[in-house]
């Protein structure tokens, strides 16, 4: 549930805090009536924040619409904080730990935009898989982690993408058909855990695990990246 305004500790940060938590969660465009009914607050008062909220870059209006998104410095904002909790002490020793057992580099992938971007890697002693290097970016449709993200949308979400997607081959293996790439997302739904082939870098195969919250919502992905000439 989107946060509201507390009564007892009705300060202009606790409501600004809750318009731009309504806002997040809505994960939609949405207007300020519609906000304040989230928040418990007066529309006036909504209305007075969001403008302040603008002009941090912390809110935008929808291009030719009133209504509003998340602004590239909530953005922003967001991405340092997950980067900052998945590079914490445990969560880097778990990947540490996974890259030995394995013996291949793991990455953790958060998605920005459409792509992936590395927040956390770990190589294996004399390894020879791929790295992914901390704050590398991937694109979403290539990459096993960046797969995960697509399953994860909405039906009506994932069309919307597929149709604006620029779906650019890297690869002879790239996946650059808008049917094909439906399907693999559809399998990808379905298995929980996702695959690539090849199809960013050649010679290089990978596979992904979702890493979730509390309730289930997708935080970032788990993935490894190896020579396909040995696995």
């Amino acid at each position: 549930a989107a946060m509201r305004a507390d009564a007892g500790s009705d300060q202009p940060l606790d409501r600004a805090l809750a318009v731009l938590t309504a806002l997040a969660e809505a994960a939609r465009p949405a207007s300020i009536t519609e906000i304040a009914a989230l928040c418990g607050l007066p529309v006036t008062t909504v209305h007075r924040l969001v403008a302040q909220l603008e002009k941090r870059k912390l809110v935008k209006r929808v291009l030719g619409s009133k209504k509003l998104i998340v602004g590239a410095a909530l953005v922003r904002l967001g991405v340092a904080t997950a980067q900052a909790a998945l590079r914490s002490d445990p969560v880097h020793q778990i990947l540490v730990a996974l890259a030995t057992r394995l013996g291949e580099p793991c990455q953790i992938g958060l998605r920005v935009e459409n792509e992936v971007f590395y927040v956390d890697t770990a190589r294996a002693a004399r390894s020879a898989g791929l790295h992914f290097d901390q704050g590398q970016h991937a694109p979403l449709q290539c990459t096993s982690i960046g797969k995960l993200f697509l399953a994860e949308m909405p039906d009506t979400d994932f069309e919307a993408w597929l149709r604006s997607a620029d779906l650019a081959r890297f690869t002879p293996a790239t996946i650059v058909s808008r049917p094909k790439l439906r399907r693999v997302v559809l399998s990808v739904r379905k298995d929980g855990w996702a695959t690539s082939n090849e199809e960013f870098v050649p010679g290089v195969v990978g596979c992904a695990v979702p890493i979730r919250l509390a309730d289930s919502r997708l935080l970032a992905g788990l993935g490894l990246a190896v020579p396909s000439a040995r696995t």
